[in-house]
């Protein structure tokens, strides 16, 4: 199927590399089916909306913040059907702002997929990640 993306035109995209997001993105609670655009040499990659023209940068946060960990819920698990640790890949949403100083993401609402059925939910969590941990020209704490 052919898609219009935010960034890169039109895309053909294949149904095996649709992700579904149960309940959506805060906020786009209505949106369920993305796919990932990533580019080789840039660490943001991009979450597409299938359905309409949105699209959000996200990243890896353990590229920026090898310590940020936390549980995931049972619920999400069951939900996800996730069965194994290897299964599952995090990433958050990336604000790029004009000042690129101040590029920013949100560790307090990540998202989970399960890689292997490519299942996917943005949780909230009750730690205390910031939900603006700027990170540019930051060390890895």
């Amino acid at each position: 199927m052919k898609i219009n993306t935010n960034y890169y035109g039109e895309l053909e995209v294949k149904n095996e590399d649709i992700l579904t997001l149960k309940d959506g993105m805060l906020g786009y609670e209505e949106l369920n089916r993305f796919i990932l655009i990533k580019e080789d040499d840039i660490f943001v990659e991009y979450l597409q909306a299938i359905d309409e023209l949105v699209a959000f940068a996200v990243m890896d946060p353990f590229l920026i913040k090898q310590d940020y960990s936390f549980d995931v819920p049972d619920s999400v698990l069951k939900a996800l059907d996730i069965k194994s640790e290897e299964d599952v890949v995090i990433k958050t949403v990336v604000v790029i702002p004009e000042d690129i100083t101040k590029i920013r993401t949100n560790l307090q609402a990540p998202i989970v997929f399960n890689k292997s059925n490519n299942k996917g939910m943005q949780i909230i969590l009750d730690d205390s990640y910031p939900i603006r941990y700027e990170f540019f020209g930051k060390e890895e704490k």
